[in-house]
């Protein structure tokens, strides 16, 4: 009995973990919904939700002017992105990459941190 409840515990992690690995990216559209939720919030109440943070996304990055190393999709939505890492001469395109991080910027912008900006073919 005992070893039947582990086999069914290890299969069930195992299907769950693979069933979460095949989660397909988060798009644009997902992080502007999540930054207009977290915009009613107020004070203390302002956590960015778990539906983004540590999720993989797929964008297509544009570089803001003036030599500026951080990126944008939209840039009506006020919505920036900054990569802790990129691959050698990245300068935007579409990528795959995990949001590490949130920050609030000035008059309702918001910043999400991507793991690592690499161009996806």
């Amino acid at each position: 009995m005992k070893i039947t409840l582990c086999i069914a515990a290890a299969v069930s992690a195992a299907t769950v973990g693979h069933a979460l690995a095949q989660t397909p990216p988060l798009t644009y559209n997902d992080l502007v919904r999540e930054a207009r939720k977290y915009e009613k919030l107020e004070g203390g109440e302002r956590v960015v939700s778990n539906r983004v943070l540590f999720h993989t996304v797929k964008l297509d990055l544009k570089p803001f002017a003036g030599g500026s190393k951080d990126y944008f999709v939209k840039k009506s939505d006020e919505i920036g992105f900054i990569c802790q890492a990129t691959s050698r001469g990245f300068k935007g395109g579409t990528v795959v990459a995990e949001v590490v991080k949130h920050e609030e910027g000035a008059e309702g912008s918001h910043f999400y941190t991507l793991r690592n900006c690499a161009v996806t073919k």
